[in-house]
């Protein structure tokens, strides 16, 4: 399944950790759920892994075999595998693939984590700032940071506020080009050090998503006494050394060799605040396709895949040294409509005709078919969160409903040929889709069958990704309004935070407004007015319900049809254990991970 990504992906709402901001309850230990949520463990229905010790407490890890020392145990060493390409940078300035999120996972701590159970962990900050313990200010506009004064780099130099000022300076700096400065240009005013671990950042207005946004996810603190000597030679930091090797870092490891197109080897960083990490090293495999992963997997040279395509979990099922893990993101597979009126087919202006494709679409049977049941079905696109609203259901398959609302809609098959037609205008709809992409393909001939059922027909029109997904500058077929249908798998791009400009009418592309990419022509004033309002409410529950209207409008309107869920895979090999993954912060506990 290929999914359209900007920026990093995020994963899994939190109520919980939204409450306890504003109560101002110390995060540093969260407990765990009594029962975890099926997005943290092993999938339903596949093979489960033996029985592992949850959390783990780090402890010292015997050094590797010497010469001198033949009695000590061998080295602790796993190999992750990923598939899409280089990490574009191991700077978090430059970074934005999730290749590269993941291993700064490993190299470089965030404030805090954010777990499979959506709750906060602290990671370099000692507490979550709160109205109660004085760390977020009345009007939210003043934000106050205290650091752990135990965390250091790997060198041994303590971690401090001047360093969290520094990143902010590089960010905002004009000799550099960083991957984005939003939100830093829009909301931040300044960011300084009241003192050695307490940092404090002044807004301009209030923002809802600051603590999923300032040095947390891929924004994160970087070395001062390590970039600013490259700054003051280079004049840049664009091109500086550390950006492919950062040899000294917070995390629990530290990268000790990167070779593009090949392999990053990271080692374990004994001054890492938790403690040393149970693994000696990490090595992670930067892989061609699925087909070589999988190989890789299979023969036990790779103990862990990531992004493991949902066609391939039935070939992992059948070995018996894998098995397979589940992570909610954010992301689900998602049938996007065009309902710009000058480029759509008119029948997709009715809001019955609409409702018709939803219910023609058997999701279940896809899902069961094509994945083994494993993905549930979403009913907004703020699904597996907070804002989904509680009071919806997921369209039903209703075939004979949809035959109706089309009939009422005044499309009917006057010539008995399967495709309805009103008056000289036939019921056939244009839809994009990638060449030569297998899990694609199956799902397009399962929705093409599912519509005929019902007179609906479909016209595939093939293209690639940069054709598909260009820029009205570029001539893009979506920009453009060039199909009536389109699928794939997205998501809420600054996850865990709701927030979305994607169906805003100011994203509609045009040629005064070439870079929009809001490619499915939904304008409505009225969700427009909400939007804007859950972009500055700093009050949890009436963000909460602001989005929840958001949904029932689409919803109700049935501007997107959402398919399944898509959440990362993960395929591990038995010989691991104490094994969790957040779809937030995907590898955020590799230091408990250990080796039978």
């Amino acid at each position: 399944m290929w999914r359209y990504k900007v920026g990093t992906r995020k994963a899994v709402l939190v109520v919980v950790l939204l409450s306890l901001i504003f109560s101002g309850c110390n995060l540093d230990a969260v407990p765990t759920p009594e029962k975890p949520p099926a997005t943290a463990t092993p999938a339903a229905g596949l093979k489960t892994p033996p029985t592992q010790a949850a959390g783990g407490t780090p402890m010292e890890v015997p050094l590797p075999v010497t010469e001198t020392s033949p009695t000590l145990a061998p080295l602790k060493a796993i190999t992750i595998a990923f598939v899409g390409g280089d990490p574009e940078s191991l700077n978090p300035l430059y970074a934005y693939s999730w290749t590269a999120e993941c291993v700064l996972d490993l190299t470089l701590a965030s404030l805090w984590n954010i777990d499979e159970a959506g709750n906060y962990v602290m990671e370099l900050a000692e507490v979550m700032p709160s109205f109660d313990n004085g760390g977020l200010s009345a009007d939210g506009k003043v934000i106050t940071y205290r650091l752990k004064p135990e965390a250091v780099w790997s060198d041994g130099v303590a971690l401090t506020a001047s360093d969290a000022v520094f990143t902010y300076e590089m960010i905002m700096d004009e000799r550099n080009t960083p991957y984005s400065r939003e939100p830093w240009e829009t909301y931040v005013q300044s960011v300084r050090a009241v003192n050695e671990h307490t940092l404090q950042v002044k807004l301009k207005k209030a923002y809802a998503d600051w603590s999923t946004s300032f040095f947390v996810g891929m924004e994160r603190i970087l070395p001062r006494h390590i970039l600013e000597p490259a700054l003051v030679s280079a004049g840049t930091l664009d091109n500086a050394a550390w950006n492919s090797l950062p040899e000294v870092g917070s995390g629990p490891f530290v990268v000790a060799e990167y070779v593009p197109a090949s392999h990053v080897t990271l080692k374990a960083n004994p001054l890492y605040w938790r403690g040393r990490p149970k693994l000696d090293e990490v090595r992670i495999r930067l892989m061609e396709d699925n087909t070589s992963q999988l190989a890789a997997l299979a023969s036990g040279e790779v103990d862990v895949g990531a992004y493991i395509d949902g066609f391939d979990i039935f070939e992992i099922e059948k070995l018996e040294n894998l098995a397979i893990y589940t992570a909610e993101n954010g992301y689900q597979v998602t049938l996007f409509l065009n309902l710009d009126p000058k480029t759509t087919h008119p029948a997709l202006t009715d809001e019955r005709v609409r409702r018709a494709i939803a219910l023609a679409i058997d999701r279940q049977r896809l899902v069961r078919n094509l994945y083994d049941g494993l993905f549930p079905i979403p009913v907004t696109y703020w699904h597996g969160s907070v804002y989904e609203n509680p009071d919806l259901e997921p369209y039903p398959f209703d075939p004979e409903q949809a035959r109706s609302l089309l009939e009422e809609a005044g499309w009917v098959d006057s010539n008995d040929d399967g495709v309805r037609e009103k008056g000289k205008q036939r019921l056939v709809l244009r839809y994009a889709r990638l060449s030569n992409e297998k899990v694609s393909e199956s799902t397009l001939v399962f929705i093409q069958q599912m519509l005929f059922a019902v007179g609906i027909g479909v016209r595939f029109m093939p293209t690639t990704a940069e054709a598909l997904w260009g820029s009205y500058k570029d001539g893009g077929l979506l920009a453009w309004g060039e199909y009536d249908l389109v699928y794939w798998s997205d998501g809420l791009w600054s996850f865990p935070s709701p927030d979305t400009s994607y169906f805003l009418c100011t994203q509609i592309p045009s040629s005064t407004n070439p870079w929009g990419y809001n490619w499915f022509g939904i304008c409505d004033p009225t969700l427009d007015k909400l939007f804007t309002q859950q972009a500055v409410e700093i009050n949890p529950q009436k963000r909460i319900e602001i989005v929840r209207q958001i949904g029932k409008i689409m919803y109700d309107q049935t501007m997107i049809i959402p398919l399944y869920a898509d959440p990362d895979i993960w395929a591990v090999n038995t010989r691991l254990s104490n094994v969790r993954f957040s779809g937030v912060d995907p590898l955020m506990y590799v230091f408990e991970w250990d080796l039978k």
